[in-house]
């Protein structure tokens, strides 16, 4: 089962599932029973739901805190002919529920008499997609993956936006992404309350502004208007909101207004990372003479009264504030800090020492390691997972966020996630569980791919990028070798020899996985499928690439037979990609993807037309 629960005694003895039954259930717990009726419908059981009467009712559903302390915990007795679920909450009943699921899968109806008694080490589990990067899922997308977070216990969704939301007056920034309406973000939040999830709103309202602040009429909030260069080289337009304009927090509050009402959350998060430009443009004497920790500080704490005015508690990246530790025992005491990091050895202890040291409450923020990778970095994804989840509980930490980031056009399918998310749900409920990763890919194969050794091949995939020599931080070699052919052609000598015959053996890897994969496919995994070989094929492509820029040196010096055969893959490759993208995603934003990824293509076109 997954998560694991923390106590299991066998009684002696079986339970066998009859055909048709009662379920015992009083009005306050009716809608878990309905769940449970519909559960045992779809196995084609016919259970009818009574409150008279607990005599000769197959299950039962009981609310009761003198029983069961925690709000989230729950009791399992399976005994005889008879199946209790005890609670203090129907949020323990659904997950009591949810348990009881799986035992079912797992036993086909057929189960040892057992108690279970389970209750969640971490009080708030949260998973954060990120919908700004172009892809923006369909509803029942959205819905479907709501249902499995919920079948994992998790308690918390955030869609993590910076444009993609239909904002009145702000058509000009959102109009070629399809964005969340006002009505889908309302029927979203039903559809979690009813599984007892918190949609917990999260628009950035200081940094990663740039889809906003290209436009003329918000230029004149811009930090830096005509642009700056990241600490990394690379030139970037309008980024972040300016602190010393006056009407940044005006405009702010005018979002943060619009949007608010639409979530039942008690929580926001604002944001407020990578404010790489702060300093650099119209607030550069402000900082000058209060220092840029200061500036960051007060504008922050104006979102904190923005945030306040709509009785919310305010969430945030804690990024640029740790880097000024003096200055978060500042914070106000009620402020959830956000603290992230996503390679297996982020510092995770000393950060949270830090902020449990002053008295500021965190959550934890691992990631899913898929983003820029095409198929994962899996191995640094569990341990970036275990590393902040143990020491989130080390620190007494709220709660824990795993981050599934889409940067560079979100190319990677979401099946490229789900073993991340798995492990953080079996880690952050019962962190005395470690599972051992073949037990973890055995528990994703049974319950969420529904075939045998899926997950064992998407390992692989997803750990490809540690056989090279050079590693790079959140990112595989080769995704920036695809994705940024240029800068990969700078620094080709950085591969050597034997990293070129690792590329080779791993092309003939990915060919015997991805025919193995489709030997798996079946209706209920075809998606994910369908999405990991598309994946595989992008990272096909990347190293097929590479191995063409070792042989020539330069690009416009490979010879035209190779490049058109190569060129008629890749835009096989592109079209595949595009009808799975549809498939589970809306149209905004599918072409900006495709212009990311196609990249390598623009490029020899303009080496050639340059000769």
């Amino acid at each position: 089962m997954i998560p694991a629960p923390k106590k299991l005694i066998k009684l002696g003895g079986t339970f066998q599932l009859p055909e048709s039954g009662k379920i015992f259930s009083k009005i306050e717990s009716f809608n878990v029973a309905k769940m449970l009726k519909q559960e045992l419908s779809k196995r084609g059981k016919d259970f009818s739901i009574v409150s008279h009467s607990q005599n000769g009712s197959t299950f039962e559903l009981l609310l009761d805190k003198n029983l069961v302390n925690h709000p989230q915990g729950y009791k399992i007795v399976v005994q005889g002919s008879k199946v209790s679920f005890v609670a203090a909450t129907n949020q323990g009943l659904f997950y009591a529920f949810q348990t009881f699921r799986q035992l079912l899968s797992e036993r086909n109806g057929t189960l040892e008499s057992v108690l279970i008694e389970d209750e969640p080490d971490f009080e708030n589990r949260a998973f954060m997609l990120d919908i700004s990067r172009d892809r923006v899922p369909k509803m029942e997308t959205l819905q479907g993956l709501v249902d499995l977070l919920s079948e994992l216990k998790y308690n918390q969704f955030q869609l993590y936006m910076e444009h993609t939301f239909a904002y009145e007056k702000h058509e000009k920034v959102w109009k070629d992404y399809s964005p969340m309406t006002h009505e889908e973000i309302l029927e979203l939040d039903e559809y979690c309350r009813e599984r007892f999830v918190e949609l917990v709103p999260n628009q950035n309202c200081f940094g990663h502004l740039e889809k906003w602040l290209m436009h003329d009429e918000y230029k004149h909030l811009a930090e830096c208007p005509d642009g700056f260069v990241f600490p990394w080289g690379i030139p970037s337009g309008p980024f972040s909101l300016s602190p010393a304009v006056e009407e940044s927090l005006k405009f702010v509050g005018s979002l943060l207004g619009e949007l608010l009402p639409h979530f039942s959350s008690t929580k926001v998060n604002v944001g407020a990372d990578e404010t790489f430009d702060l300093g650099l443009g119209r607030s550069k004497e402000l900082c000058e003479r209060l220092g840029k920790g200061r500036v960051y500080l007060n504008f922050l704490l104006g979102l904190y009264e923005i945030v306040k005015r709509h009785g919310k508690s305010m969430m945030f990246w804690g990024d640029i504030i740790k880097n000024y530790p003096e200055l978060v025992g500042e914070l106000p005491k009620d402020v959830i800090a956000l603290l992230w990091g996503y390679e297996e050895d982020h510092p995770y202890e000393s950060e949270c020492e830090l902020f449990a040291s002053k008295g500021v409450s965190f959550y934890v923020c691992p990631g899913t390691s898929s983003w820029n990778s095409f198929v994962g970095r899996l191995d640094n994804a569990l341990g970036n997972i275990r590393n902040a989840i143990q020491n989130g509980k080390k620190f007494n930490a709220l709660g824990f966020l795993l981050t599934d980031w889409g940067d560079n056009g979100h190319p990677q399918h979401l099946a490229v996630s789900i073993i991340p998310i798995v492990y953080a749900a079996s880690l952050g409920w019962n962190s005395s569980v470690d599972l051992p990763t073949s037990e973890l890919l055995k528990e994703v194969d049974f319950h969420i791919f529904r075939t045998e050794s899926l997950s064992e091949k998407l390992f692989t995939l997803g750990n490809m990028y540690k056989k090279l020599s050079v590693q790079l931080p959140n990112a595989s070699v080769y995704f920036t070798a695809l994705m940024f052919p240029e800068r990969f052609l700078e620094n080709l000598d950085a591969l050597n020899e034997k990293d070129v015959e690792t590329v080779r053996e791993s092309l003939e890897q990915i060919e015997s996985v991805c025919r193995e994969l489709f030997k798996l496919r079946n209706e209920s995994n075809e998606i994910f499928v369908d999405g990991i070989v598309n994946n595989a094929e992008m990272l096909k492509l990347a190293m097929e690439w590479i191995l063409l820029a070792k042989r020539f040196g330069r690009i416009d010096r490979i010879d035209e037979s190779i490049w058109k055969d190569f060129t008629t893959r890749f835009i096989r490759i592109i079209e595949e990609y595009k009808n799975l993208w549809l498939e589970s995603n809306r149209p905004g934003g599918l072409s900006q993807s495709v212009e990311k990824l196609t990249r390598l293509l623009r490029l020899r076109q303009q080496a050639r037309s340059t000769q």
